[in-house]
């Protein structure tokens, strides 16, 4: 891989689109380790990359129609110059039909330059917009927003957005996981991108779950509108819906999972819960590796709650409550035993 090579705008646009190949995608990640304002660069990019797609997809251009439209226009010119110069010839006028055709031409390059400017001061207005970007790591953050709403973002996850939220809508763009308590506007509604899904809403409180493109929402109140290009859904409270990439659908269900919201709540409920499940939920939400080394414990079941429980701790009880055995081991912990009674 060359690591000179240079991080062009369409680079930077696969990335954003997950299109990448494995070395394109090393390189841009490269890129951003090698200097701090590099991640507030795609992130500026990111903002404009995400509006132009809505303004595309909003306000669709037909240029076959363009191109017929200026045809037209052109033949019109023309069959005016020819007529022009059929009833001046005695008067051997040729310059009147090269000045007619000079005009044209000329009107149609002011055209071009004044619709280039005006995509250019888009762009420039756009790129003037000052982006906070937020980015967790192993831990977890909370951040009030410009409109007042709420946002807890899970650890490994990227936020972008204005510093003011202009014009009609209030729109994020999001990678990883987020609690959301969003002010209520019915007149400017607050619309997340996901990795390619959008999530819009004018005030509820609601959990996306967006590390790939298998985007997942979760509903604690109000209703919620989830979309992944034409395919979309609504969502009540209790609700939830997950877009599968490799099925290219959405599936839509009741919330069971009383955990959803555990990484910002810090309560686990486990209710007759197999072990494997429990430890699966633990590892997820405490982002550390836990091993059940024998298979004939996965089924044991457990019934318990933790509420601000360290982990260390919780599986302490889980090993007595089970006759188990728990061995930290570096940044990892085992888990092993004999079995347990069903």
């Amino acid at each position: 891989m060359n690591e000179n090579q240079p991080i062009t705008e369409d680079l930077l646009g696969k990335f954003l689109a997950q299109e990448t190949d494995a070395q394109e995608s090393a390189l841009v990640e490269n890129w951003l380790k090698q200097d701090k304002n590099h991640q507030k660069e795609l992130d500026d990019y990111q903002f404009i990359w995400q509006q132009v797609a809505r303004i595309k997809e909003e306000k669709p251009v037909n240029v076959d129609a363009a191109w017929n439209k200026i045809q037209h226009q052109v033949k019109h010119q023309k069959d005016n110059v020819i007529s022009f110069t059929t009833s001046t010839q005695e008067n051997k006028a040729p310059t009147h039909r090269g000045g007619v055709g000079v005009g044209l031409y000329l009107r149609i390059a002011a055209a071009i330059t004044l619709l280039m400017a005006g995509i250019l001061a888009v762009f420039l207005s756009k790129k003037e917009t000052e982006i906070i970007s937020l980015k967790t790591t192993n831990q977890t953050l909370e951040q009030t927003l410009p409109d007042g709403s709420v946002v807890f973002l899970n650890a490994n996850t990227n936020l972008s957005y204005p510093a003011d939220f202009e014009g009609d809508t209030r729109e994020i763009n999001l990678s990883g996981e987020a609690f959301f308590k969003v002010q209520r506007n019915e007149n400017k509604p607050f619309i997340i991108h996901a990795n390619g899904s959008d999530i819009r809403v004018l005030g509820t409180s609601f959990n996306v779950k967006a590390y790939t493109k298998n985007v997942k929402v979760s509903v604690e109140s109000g209703k919620v509108e989830f979309k992944h290009e034409k395919k979309q859904t609504l969502l009540v409270k209790g609700e939830e819906a997950e877009f599968e990439a490799e099925k290219d659908s959405i599936k839509k269900a009741v919330m069971l999972d009383k955990n959803t919201f555990a990484y910002k709540t810090k309560t686990f409920v486990f209710e007759d819960s197999s072990l494997e499940h429990v430890i699966n939920v633990l590892s997820e939400n405490y982002h550390t590796k836990i091993i059940l080394k024998n298979n004939n414990i996965k089924t044991c079941r457990l019934t318990t709650t933790f509420t601000n429980e360290t982990l260390p701790n919780a599986l302490n009880v889980i090993a007595e409550t089970l006759n188990l055995k728990v061995t930290p081991e570096g940044e990892k912990y085992i888990i092993d035993g004999a079995g347990c009674s069903q």
